[in-house]
């Protein structure tokens, strides 16, 4: 049998910024960009107090994004990897059925600051978790994450070991130990979506994929062949190691996932699996008024109805998952925002009589994330849209430069000046050319209040989002 783990950890090790095609290096630099704005956006949230309060953090050099103040590199890695996915508005991968860059970008940052390595070096460790973590994934979807697995956390800590691996420039068999290590720290139930425990298992990640890395550095040992051994992660993830390893490996280098099916940058601030429901009710909602509505129904693919049913959300984070409320506010005002998951919006009754006359069924199509949406009117018109936006918008369907700064600016527009914003920005877009991290973290934390920012500035056509 192939040696899945020590030939993954050498094709990792090896991966170096020449070997990355314009196309990669854009798609990275905008992933980067889009995960750190998520994470400004998130820090002010609930669940990223709640863990700072619990955590015993010890002083360091790594950067606390979105907050003042600096931590040990291991905690900036977990508070800043739950503040990045505590609005569920990072990036989606249709092959990893997760989010693929939360559960790296807060750990290399973090050990990026600690070394201020270079854009350049940043860039090719987050591809080559990247990559690494969605070839793992293509061994075990869909059956891993049907299972129950969140696939942002188990697959993820694997991606996070080989970023941090690739930026402390671990040879071979060190990579394939913190693969190892990292594989023992694998674990996360989609049980827990819409609760505060989701964003904590991205935190998970970044910290235990980190921690794998520098303990395997430190000459810490672990099972270099973790992941195809009898007992080991495919055996215990999936039930039997698979017959046929090439999927993990045939290409690399050469067939890039951020290019194919691509890293998708979320539209809406929620579960990547209604955007296509969110989509095509805001379509209908100028055809129509929310008081006529007589019924509605929802057609999903089959997988996507498992975990996104939920007629009577408890408060925000659970109606992040809920398909119901979700179609109602996008009927109702034709878009889908930050204040849709706070009050007054969260409790209003409107919505809530709409989203009680919701139904959702399965479509029979192979499209993952195609919906339709039917409305029926009072007066017996039936009114019908559909809608497939692949989780998101990647390289098939990218968002407009102007759609993607304003979604930047909207979440980070509550804590970076409007010349921190343009700055950070800039150099992300730019990362392969800066000499240092440290100049660009030093960006995403607030120097003082920032002055509010013009109303003009604050969508630029095409956008969806309030802040």
């Amino acid at each position: 049998m192939t040696s899945l783990t020590p030939e993954l950890a050498a094709r990792a090790a090896a991966l170096r910024l020449d070997d990355l095609p314009a196309a990669v290096r854009h798609w990275a630099s905008r992933a980067l960009a889009d995960t750190l704005a998520c994470a400004v956006a998130g820090a002010s949230e609930a669940v990223v107090g709640q863990v700072q309060a619990v955590l015993p953090m010890a002083p360091g050099a790594s950067v606390l994004i979105g907050q003042t103040g600096r931590a040990h590199v291991l905690d900036a890695a977990q508070i800043n990897g739950v503040a990045a996915h505590a609005l569920d508005f990072d990036d989606c991968n249709l092959e990893m059925d997760g989010h693929p860059s939360v559960s790296i970008v807060p750990a290399l940052v973090a050990l990026a600051d600690r070394q201020d390595a270079s854009g350049a070096d940043l860039l090719t460790a987050y591809v080559a978790g990247v990559e690494a973590e969605i070839r793992i994934a293509r061994l075990s979807n869909p059956a891993h994450a049907d299972r129950g697995w969140h696939p942002t956390v188990t697959f993820g800590v694997l991606g996070a070991a080989v970023a941090c691996g690739r930026l402390l420039n671990l040879q071979a068999p060190q990579m394939a130990v913190a693969i190892g290590i990292a594989a023992s720290c694998a674990s996360g139930l989609r049980a827990n979506s819409g609760t505060m425990t989701k964003p904590l298992h991205a935190g998970q990640a970044n910290r235990n994929g980190l921690q794998a890395a520098l303990l395997a550095q430190a000459g810490f040992t672990a099972n270099p062949a973790a992941l195809e051994h009898k007992f080991g992660y495919m055996a215990a993830f999936n039930g039997s190691v698979p017959a046929d390893l090439s999927p993990a490996l045939d290409g690399w280098g050469q067939d890039y996932a951020l290019l194919a099916p691509g890293i998708a940058i979320k539209q809406y601030p929620c579960c990547a699996f209604i955007h296509c429901a969110i989509d095509a009710a805001a379509a209908l909602r100028d055809d129509i008024d929310g008081a006529e509505i007589a019924a509605v129904e929802v057609a999903l693919h089959p997988r996507r109805l498992k975990n996104i049913d939920r007629p009577q959300p408890r408060d925000g984070l659970d109606a992040k998952f809920s398909t119901q409320y979700l179609t109602a506010r996008a009927l109702l005002a034709g878009r889908v925002g930050f204040a849709d998951f706070e009050p007054p919006l969260l409790d209003d009754a409107a919505t809530k009589a709409l989203a009680a006359r919701v139904r959702l069924s399965a479509h029979d199509a192979d499209d993952l994330s195609l919906g339709h949406v039917t409305v029926t009117l009072a007066d017996g018109r039936r009114l019908k849209a559909s809608a497939s936006v692949a989780m998101g918008r990647g390289p098939a369907n990218p968002m407009t430069e102007a759609q993607f700064r304003a979604k930047f600016d909207d979440c980070t527009r509550a804590i970076l000046s409007a010349a921190q914003a343009d700055a950070l920005h800039a150099g992300l877009a730019a990362l392969a050319d800066q000499p240092s991290t440290r100049a660009l973290t030093a960006l995403m934390q607030p120097a003082s209040l920032p002055s509010p920012r013009p109303e003009s500035d604050r969508a630029a056509p095409g956008a969806q989002h309030e802040r």
